[in-house]
This record gives C-alpha cells, sequence and structure tokens, in this order.
C-alpha cells in the first residue's frame, strides 16, 4: 500500500539565465512583461536541465519525507523517459505506474530566469491518459495533464468515490481554461485543493485579490479545504470556518521554479505526518523557501526532519488567522 501516488505529466525542463533583457510594468496592473531585443541573437546561460513537473517534483518530496510513493504519467519511448526512471529511482519513487507509447513525446518546458523569477514555456504530449486500476494508496495527489485528460478525471472521480481515496487537487493552466464540468466534479471530491492568486481569480471569475472572498468562492465550489499561494505574499487557507495566513519563510531567492509544489509537498507531509493543517502551512512555507534557493524544483526539497528543525530555530515564525 502506498501512502500517495501523484498523477500528471512528467517533463524535462531546461532553465535559461536571461542576461539582456527589460521589464517593463503597468501602473495600472500587477502584471509584468519581459522585453527582449526581436530577431536578434541573444546569448544565454543554460544552468541545468531537470526531470520536473509536478505530479514528480510532489513525489519525490514525498518520498524524502518518508511516504512510500508513485506516479501516474504517460511519456514517449525517449531519452525524457530514461532520465524521469532513473531521477524518481533515485528519490525511491515506483515508476510501474508509468505508460510508454512509441508515438507520443515526452513533456517539456523551457523555464527563463529573470532576477530570480521565471516565466515557463511549456508543451504538454498528447498522450492518452488513463488511470490504472485498483491504485493500492490512501492518497491521489492530481495534477497538470495535457489534451485528453477528461477520461483520466472520470476514471479518478469513481475511484475516489468507490475507494474512499483522499484527493489532493492542483490543475493545470489547461485544465483551468477548459473549465469543463469534469474539473468542478473533482474540486468537489477534493479533500485538499490547492491553486495560486491567478488560478484562484480564474476558477471563481472573481478579480479580487481579497483572500476572504477568494478562499469562500473556492470552497462553495465543494472542496474541503482550501490553500491559495500568493508568492512574496504567502499562502491562505480556509477550511470552512478559519480563514489563516502564513507569510513566506525567510531564504534566498536564486530561482523561483517549483515553489508552490515545494509549498503543496510541504502541507501534505505535514498532514500525512498528523499534524495540524496551522503547521502544515508552515511546513509548506519552509519547503518552498528551501527549493527557491537552487536552480530547478527538486534540489532544496526538505526531509520532515529537517523542516521540523528549521522550524524549531524560528519560533517566532508564525500562522495567523485573519
Amino acid at each position: 500500500m502506498f501512502d500517495l501516488i501523484t498523477v500528471g505529466d512528467i517533463k524535462l525542463d531546461t532553465f535559461v539565465v536571461l542576461p539582456e533583457a527589460s521589464i517593463q510594468c503597468s501602473l495600472k496592473m500587477p502584471e509584468c512583461q519581459i522585453c527582449i531585443d526581436y530577431g536578434k541573437k541573444i546569448p544565454v546561460e543554460m544552468v541545468d536541465a531537470e526531470i520536473a513537473g509536478s505530479a514528480p517534483n510532489v513525489a519525490r518530496g514525498l518520498s524524502r519525507m518518508g511516504f512510500k510513493t508513485g506516479i501516474v504519467s504517460v511519456m514517449g519511448q525517449d531519452g525524457t523517459r530514461k532520465l524521469a526512471y532513473e531521477a524518481l529511482k533515485n528519490d525511491r519513487v515506483t515508476t510501474r505506474f508509468i505508460a510508454v507509447h512509441k508515438e507520443a513525446k515526452s513533456s517539456y518546458s523551457v523555464v527563463l530566469n529573470y532576477h530570480g523569477e521565471r516565466t515557463i514555456f511549456a508543451a504538454h504530449g498528447d498522450c492518452p491518459y488513463t488511470l490504472p486500476a485498483n491504485l493500492p494508496t490512501k492518497w491521489l495527489y492530481l495534477s497538470e495533464l495535457g489534451k485528453g485528460y477528461e477520461r483520466l478525471f472520470t476514471q479518478v472521480a469513481r475511484a475516489i468515490d468507490r475507494k474512499h481515496i483522499s484527493l489532493t487537487f492542483n490543475p493545470g493552466a489547461i485544465q483551468i481554461r477548459d473549465r469543463k464540468r469534469s474539473l468542478f466534479e473533482l474540486i468537489k471530491r477534493s479533500r485538499l485543493l490547492f491553486v495560486n492568486l491567478g488560478e484562484a481569480q480564474a476558477l471563481t471569475k472573481e478579480q479580487t485579490t481579497e483572500p476572504h472572498r477568494l478562499t469562500t468562492a473556492l470552497f462553495k465550489l465543494g472542496a474541503k479545504h482550501v490553500v491559495i499561494t500568493d508568492g512574496k505574499n504567502g499562502a491562505y487557507s480556509f477550511d470552512g470556518k478559519d480563514t489563516r495566513h502564513c507569510p513566506i519563510f525567510s531564504g534566498k531567492l536564486v530561482e523561483a521554479t517549483g515553489a508552490g509544489d515545494a509549498f503543496a509537498t510541504g502541507f501534505v507531509g505535514a498532514i500525512l505526518h498528523k499534524q495540524s493543517a496551522v503547521e502544515a502551512l508552515r511546513w509548506g512555507s519552509v519547503n518552498a523557501a528551501s527549493v527557491i534557493g537552487f536552480v530547478g524544483p527538486t534540489k532544496g526539497l526538505l526531509s520532515h526532519t529537517q523542516i521540523r528543525s528549521r522550524l524549531k530555530k524560528n519560533s517566532k515564525f508564525k500562522v495567523r488567522d485573519i
């Protein structure tokens, strides 16, 4: 029996540092744009290439926290698959639920890093997703997928209803954009729902940044516990009764890819370690702060012992009700 199995795309991320660019922001909007010279050859620094994606990131992170994990995914018969198997096995993540299709291409991303913040160009493989029968797990963590996910969503819903599996849901950009009924059916079945601020606004069709309003709107969609991450502003949670805010844990920003996955990993890991929801927010923040200190989403993932040690040294780091 597995403690948790993740479901989602496995990608090869290539990390590129942009030395020459400018940032343009409108005074009326919070969004910024990276501007580079069109039609020119721009020298960059390729820092690293790494197996990534929410599903493998969370599976590897929870394995480091002492849990038995596996991953459900679909990959092409290519070099990315070989790299993925090696990376997952190094973190003791079971790969036996990964399907291989000869005609498919594995997913990939190019991550542009400029002054510590990242912009991601992601390409998801066009693969037929299927949930293996009789998954031996107590929890499922469902994350980003490419096109053709609808059948899988239906299978996940049935598995939850039949086997009483606890679902943690972190929907991807494609699923949120499509807004299909299957998405909202899974939100209703979610024990934990993780989204960032922009995703929360898209799901609820609310433009507000006010945490009470956003978390309440998400809760009304049916999830038992809602968590919204908001970058430098920390994270918010709502369980139908209390709205809480957790600030960011102090740390040096090197590269931000995987911060949200690391936060979710810490939060879920705390719950699996029988910690309170308040403590889970603190665990998530510590794990995210560690990950952004490195290039890539997994080098900074912490064990539960390391998280506890860092919190013990920072006893003033608190979650507050708002």
